[in-house]
């Protein structure tokens, strides 16, 4: 039986005949089944256009779902690197923590040493400036020493040299003659 359309059976015209329905209720019967045909026309196409729209969805599910399974492998290596790469970070900031802490305790070391250096040179140097002070004293003792026997040296000059003053006057004097000082030993030295 062929498929009929809404509008179809609305041109439809029945001939009448002898006993016939009656054709108010015959027409109205067409109406009725016109408008339910058309309500179930316009079902049809919308349901029509649903499994068309389904069957591209499933269609666009069916491009995904094998997009999904090409890329599925991609995430797999992704994650895999993703966890390399976290184990990398956790253990880059390991090292740096323990480079920091070894930093850290070399140059406390580095600053105790040099304290402690810095402490002998310190000490040193102190030292140095004790034994420094002790000689600066010790030189001018010295100097206290050998200035004060040059000067009693000098003194003794100065005596002698008025003493020898006073006998160059006396001998002019006496004509006296002046022993010498070594005068002694040339007596006693054969000629």
């Amino acid at each position: 039986m062929p498929f009929i359309a809404p509008s179809e059976i609305q041109n439809t015209k029945l001939n009448p005949a002898l006993r016939g329905y009656d054709r108010d209720q015959t027409d109205e019967l067409l109406e009725q089944i016109k408008a339910s045909y058309e309500r179930v026309w316009g079902e049809r196409e919308e349901l029509r256009s649903e499994v068309l729209r389904l069957q591209e969805q499933a269609r666009e599910n069916d491009r995904l779902r094998a997009q999904i399974e090409r890329i599925e492998p991609e995430l797999e290596e992704l994650k895999k690197v993703d966890q390399l790469l976290r184990s990398a970070l956790v253990s880059a900031e390991r090292t740096t923590e323990k480079l920091k802490q070894d930093a850290r305790t070399e140059a406390e070391t580095t600053v105790k040493a040099a304290r402690k250096h810095a402490d002998e040179l310190n000490t040193k140097a102190e030292d140095d400036r004790q034994r420094l002070e002790q000689e600066i004293e010790r030189l001018e003792a010295i100097a206290a020493r050998t200035k004060d026997e040059c000067r009693e040296l000098l003194e003794r000059a100065l005596e002698a040299i008025d003493d020898s003053d006073a006998l160059l006057a006396s001998k002019e004097e006496g004509k006296k003659k002046l022993p010498t000082p070594l005068e002694h030993l040339s007596e006693a030295l054969p000629d």
